[in-house]
């Protein structure tokens, strides 16, 4: 009776562990998902940024920056050309 209650417990503790390590590892995935998505983002606004003033000073109409085509729409606003879409730049 004492082997059959001392092998539950350890099959038992066992199993937490188990939980205990799975929660760990999908914290630490959703963390690292998550931080490269905020990295990404600032680096397209990096590019928009730089683009833009790039593009101002040199009087050209439009800018490649990592693999996107950026064009001059006007003093405050540039366009992606690979998404057609509009961005305001914020100073």
């Amino acid at each position: 009776m004492i082997h059959k209650k001392m092998c539950g417990f350890l099959v038992m503790e066992s199993m937490i562990g188990l939980i205990i390590a799975c929660i760990g590892i999908t914290t630490v995935e959703l963390i690292i998902g998550e931080s490269r998505l905020i990295e990404r983002k600032i680096e397209q606004k990096t590019d928009r940024t730089y683009a833009w003033n790039v593009m101002k000073k040199t009087n050209v109409k439009q800018v490649m920056v990592h693999d996107r085509l950026y064009r001059f729409v006007d003093n405050k606003k540039i366009l992606d050309v690979k998404n057609n879409k509009k961005y305001e730049i914020k100073k």
